[in-house]
């Protein structure tokens, strides 16, 4: 193989047309070919040859010679169908659950869909390597052991199971009920769009260091006498035993979404019941814990954004690193504390506005820490619940909303980017190279090519977020808020039907590996 780097060329353009059957596609950190060559790696119908490469860089390979672009391609390897979710769809429900996780190795690409299958695929070709249907459940996450020989499997159904699976075969090495500790539900009626997540069910599961699991076990659900809350955080041996649990029994109030460094854990603490919560909890704030042992270490409560917001919710925007804690309220503010002192820094990043007189507002959908960095996605533009009409579309929209931001750990604002689609979720690679942030579903205009993934480099130093997007990966649907990445830049993105104004369903519910 003969692979020459020129000086840069100072006409820049994508190719000129293809002189051999090589046909190389530039795509980031490498070329895909038609053709195999030494040192390529089969992928989807083709092959990539990692090689990196910047804009405007001469290269002649074989008898071939092109320049670089200005910014990579992203091509589909393949896609996998996961079934029919036009009902979901056209019945006005959420999109579709669906978990992925790549093992260790990048080899194999688990998927845990919204009707309870669970599929080994793969992760190069799209092979289907084993598949297992689990039950009356939803596949709510999943998580490889770090020899990548066990596959964790976790539920949202009536026994909110948790699962160690064979990978080559996913016969199952040993299952725990969830619902033993946090009480069981019936399966709701079939048209009932969102009785599924009244369920008990496992928000959250990770392997730590030494193999052991956390699982964090909740329920919310209605009884005739009221609303009802149960949860229990569990520390797993990697054979299912139950090592350690906070609380010690469960509690009435809602313990999910666990972040930890390694060393310490947070949960989000927050309470629908019509029962009081325990007074230990801080309800509408977080709870850190020590790793194994789960032996609370500190807590963090916010007091609600009066007047339009009447209690604190958390969901998903937090993480912790040492002493520094992340904290995204719904409200739109961003919280950064300071473990060592409680000292507390709040951006008010997306909290409401007034547009007229009508005040307007941007959730925090998620957040994460990156090494010295906090990084924040805001969401759409909404009307605050305290609001007169809040169920009514806003009449402009938030300055700050649906965006992503990086500020470092004192407040201050190093880069942002906004553009045209509509962001769900950040997923960070494996190494922190780079990131995934999902363009999904538009609520103002009907356009069909701003679905898909965008790509953002987070090593560059002083650089925008415009400088930072290295490519946008379009899709045929838009794509669920949960991505999963690998080292070598491959991405899985979950596309999901929707409904056109006409009525009509387009898109289909696939998993696709994009490069």
């Amino acid at each position: 193989m003969l692979l020459t780097l020129l000086l840069p060329a100072c006409t820049l353009f994508s190719q000129p047309p293809s002189q051999t059957e090589l046909d190389p596609r530039f795509v980031r950190g490498g070329l895909f070919l038609q053709t195999p060559l030494e040192g390529t790696q089969p992928a989807g119908s083709g092959h990539i040859l990692p090689m990196p490469w910047t804009p405007g860089q001469s290269l002649t390979l074989e008898d071939w010679s092109g320049t670089a672009p200005l910014r990579a391609e992203c091509l589909s390897l393949f896609s996998e169908d996961l079934g029919d979710a036009s009902r979901l769809a056209a019945s006005g429900a959420p999109p579709p659950d669906t978990a992925l996780a790549f093992s260790p190795d990048g080899k194999l690409l688990a998927v845990g869909s919204f009707m309870g299958q669970v599929l080994v695929l793969d992760a190069w070709t799209g092979a289907v390597i084993s598949e297992r249907t689990l039950g009356e459940t939803m596949v709510k996450f999943l998580a490889w052991s770090a020899d990548g020989q066990t596959l964790y499997a976790a539920e949202q159904s009536p026994d909110a199971l948790v699962h160690a699976l064979a990978p080559e075969t996913l016969e199952s090495r040993w299952t725990l009920r969830l619902a033993d500790r946090v009480q069981s539900t019936p399966m709701p009626a079939s048209d009932d769009r969102f009785g599924l997540y009244d369920l008990p069910a496992a928000y959250g599961l990770s392997v730590l260091e030494d193999g052991s699991l956390i699982v964090a076990a909740a329920h919310g659900w209605t009884t005739e006498s009221g609303r009802r809350n149960q949860s229990q955080v569990l520390h797993i041996s990697a054979q299912g035993e139950v090592l350690h649990t906070f609380p010690e029994e469960p509690v009435e109030a809602m313990v999910r979404h666990p972040r930890h460094d390694g060393e310490q854990l947070v949960l989000v603490v927050t309470s629908s019941s019509d029962l009081p919560a325990p007074e230990s909890m801080p309800v509408g704030g977080v709870q850190v814990l020590t790793l194994p042992e789960l032996k609370p270490s500190a807590s963090h409560t916010l007091e609600p954004l009066l007047p339009h917001f009447s209690r604190v919710f958390l969901w998903e925007a937090l993480d912790i690193r040492g002493d520094q804690l992340l904290l995204g309220p719904s409200d739109g503010r961003v919280v950064l504390v300071d473990l060592s002192t409680n000292e507390a820094i709040t951006v008010e990043l997306g909290t409401p506005v007034l547009s007229g007189d009508v005040p307007i507002a941007s959730t925090i959908s998620t957040g994460l820490l990156y090494k010295d960095q906090a990084l924040i996605l805001s969401s759409e533009t909404s009307i605050p619940w305290g609001a007169a009409a809040p169920e009514l579309r806003p009449p402009s929209a938030h300055p700050r909303a649906n965006a992503i931001w990086s500020y470092d750990m004192q407040g201050e604002l190093n880069w942002t980017w906004s553009g045209e689609q509509i962001l769900e979720g950040m997923t960070p690679s494996p190494d922190g190279t780079f990131m995934v942030v999902g363009a999904g579903p538009r609520s103002s205009d009907t356009r069909r090519d701003l679905f898909g993934a965008l790509i953002f480099d987070l090593e560059m130093q002083k650089a925008s977020g415009e400088q930072r997007l290295e490519t946008f990966c379009a899709t045929e649907s838009p794509v669920f808020f949960r991505q999963a990445a690998t080292n070598d830049g491959r991405i899985a993105v979950v596309e999901h039907p929707i409904a056109d104004e006409d009525g009509s369903i387009r898109g289909s519910y696939q998993v696709t590996v994009l490069r």
